[in-house]
């Protein structure tokens, strides 16, 4: 049971990832269970796509997918779980509903098993940079690197290339940004235009540092992957001088 556990851990179980930063819990729990509920974004007529995308813009997170979800249920807890505000906003009533549902069920565990739970602090840099550390913990399989700069991924461990969903935030804010370089995604679809869905930009030295050994080395041939190696080696080399000046620093003092 003990060896069950720990296998699904490091496949990126929720439990493991909301270990990993005590201090992320409840921002962390409101995207985790926004993932397994239905989408929260309802699917418009053609007609309808661009005042949908209108309504959503002000909800959407700069950092990305995962942070504009936790955007999502807040505003949806301000209005007061109203429905009519959800229909206005091109959003699923029962998919938040169900969202609160699961995320009072999480909490529920979180204190049973004892893990420590912060006050919220959504919004400020630490935070966001916390709830990325908890993601590449968890998610760290889930990876694309842009091959060309012009948003074409390649998915780091099937090297399928993807695309971001066009209803990504990445995708409807104005103007647009550029792509980011590097995406923690959550939902691959195999379709005619190959998309990629809840997409987060990570920075490689995250990944290098947070995933486990064996990820990097296991991965398929890719700049991606050899762009990891390179900065897995240039820490370790980093780390190795760091050793080595103490060292000599304390040869000195004794």
């Amino acid at each position: 049971m003990k060896q069950e556990e720990e296998r699904k851990e490091e496949e990126g179980s929720e439990p493991g990832l909301l270990r990993t930063e005590a201090s992320v819990c409840p921002s962390v729990s409101d995207w985790t269970v926004s993932v397994p509920a239905p989408s929260c974004f309802l699917s418009p007529d053609p007609s309808r796509q661009e005042a949908a995308v209108s309504a959503w813009r002000p909800l959407l997170h700069p950092e990305g997918d995962h942070l504009t979800l936790i955007n999502v249920y807040n505003a949806f807890l301000e209005h007061n779980e109203d429905e009519a505000w959800c229909s206005a906003a091109f959003l699923s009533h029962a998919a938040l509903r169900l969202a609160g549902v699961i995320r009072a069920e999480l909490l529920e565990v979180m204190q049973r098993i004892e893990l420590p739970v912060s006050p919220p602090a959504f919004g400020c840099q630490d935070n966001c940079t916390n709830i990325k550390r908890a993601l590449i913990s968890g998610f760290f399989l889930k990876v694309a690197h842009d091959v060309d700069g012009s948003g074409n991924y390649l998915l780091l461990t099937h090297r399928h290339v993807a695309h971001l969903h066009p209803f990504s935030s990445y995708r409807c804010r104005q103007p647009p940004p550029s792509p980011p370089s590097w995406v923690l995604y959550h939902e691959f679809t195999v379709s005619r235009d190959n998309c990629i869905r809840i997409a987060s930009e990570v920075h490689p030295q995250m990944l290098v540092e947070l995933t486990p050994q064996y990820f990097l080395g296991n991965l398929p041939a890719s700049d991606g992957k050899e762009l990891l190696m390179e900065l897995r080696r240039s820490v370790k080399d980093k780390t190795a001088e760091t050793h080595n000046q103490s060292s000599t620093e304390l040869c000195v003092v004794q």
